[in-house]
């Protein structure tokens, strides 16, 4: 019997946010260790910024390949902390006091399970237009107006005026990860009393544009137990493919990391001009120093490495859906990659990354 097709709902995975967090702590710890392995050949870096993207629309990890994530030592999330987060962190009013939150949050209650579900899948809405809208390559606007969206939509359900770093990650990255499996679909997933299913099977935007009918082996809930099944799922296959690197010589290096500072510019000289309209200073309190708005400027002047730039390479890669003879081609992406100190990252100054994202 042909079953129903179900598809993505971004409520489902709200509904089992803890379990999506837990894999998107997962997921991150392997891009770390993804990214050190791959960071010493250019071909690798490139083919992994752009596979990132590809498989599950994920500009936001594809950038620990990027500049961004090397801004002279400071690690990616810090780098989001010290230039985005800081500009909508409350936790503490002006006098020091905890700000306070909604009465359900931290119970586990219904409550407060009902407004996180509000929450993320209004962002997840608003994150989807983003990216139509907006979209990864400018990062910038991207995060800032994902935060200032995230404040206004928790004052509206929570009731409160708190905001932390915390929260933020959590929303994001959850976003992230829902919009990742509205692309290639879930598999069901079954509580371990092994009688309960807790979420079934939704049939994402890539298996519906490139899937092939297969029988496959699933788990299902077959007469109250959990029992392994044949069932017909649509099954499909992304690869990008690396076709070739061409490296520059010496004085088009020079040339080219000229460049790459006048691109940068704006952006490396924005923070002090930022941490002003946001009201971000630097504190001291006794012992204790927040250098928030210093911590700012210099996340963003790292961001200016075109003096640490000792090559460039220009690789191109294709992108195919299918297997066998029915491949075919959906995409292709040329990658500037520039080395500093060895070590390989993507110019996310000098790329268009729309084409990639292949559901849009």
């Amino acid at each position: 019997m042909a079953k129903e097709k179900k598809t993505f709902k971004a409520g489902l995975y709200a509904v089992v946010v803890g379990i999506v967090l837990a894999v998107v702590l997962g997921v991150m710890a392997v891009c770390a260790f993804v990214t050190r392995y791959t960071a010493y050949s250019p071909e690798k870096v490139a083919v992994s910024f752009v596979d990132t993207i590809v498989q599950t629309g994920d500009g936001y990890n594809a950038y620990k390949n990027t500049l961004v994530s090397q801004n002279k030592k400071l690690k990616y999330g810090d780098f989001i902390r010290r230039a985005y987060m800081v500009c909508f962190v409350n936790e503490k009013d002006a006098n020091g006091k905890d700000v306070p939150q909604a009465d359900f949050v931290g119970t586990g209650s219904e409550a407060e399970q009902k407004a996180i579900d509000e929450v993320y899948n209004t962002m997840y809405d608003y994150y989807v237009e983003l990216l139509e809208n907006v979209g990864w390559d400018d990062y910038e606007t991207f995060f800032m107006s994902y935060f200032s969206k995230l404040r206004e939509v928790r004052k509206q359900v929570y009731g409160d005026d708190f905001m932390n770093m915390e929260y933020m990650f959590g929303a994001l990255e959850a976003n992230v990860a829902a919009y990742g499996d509205s692309l290639t679909g879930t598999e069901r997933k079954i509580a371990s009393d092994n009688k309960t299913i807790l979420r079934e099977e939704t049939v994402g935007k890539y298996q519906e544009m490139f899937g092939v009918e297969k029988e496959v082996e699933a788990e299902n809930i077959v007469d109250g137990k959990k029992q392994t099944v044949t069932e017909k799922q649509l099954k499909y296959k992304l690869t990008t493919q690396f076709i070739s690197s061409a490296s520059l010589e010496p004085d088009e290096v020079k040339a080219y990391a000229e460049g790459f500072r006048n691109r940068i510019k704006a952006t490396a000289e924005s923070g002090e001009a930022k941490a002003d309209v946001f009201g971000i200073k630097d504190v001291k309190e006794g012992k204790k120093e927040n250098n928030a708005k210093s911590n700012m400027i210099s996340a963003y002047e790292k961001l200016d490495c075109a003096d640490d730039i000792t090559d460039v390479k220009k690789v191109s890669l294709e992108i195919y859906a299918g297997e066998g003879d029915a491949t075919k081609l959906v995409a292709t992406q040329d990658v500037y990659v520039v080395a500093l100190d060895g070590v390989w990252y993507v110019d996310n100054t000098n790329i268009d990354t729309s084409a990639l994202y292949l559901a849009q």
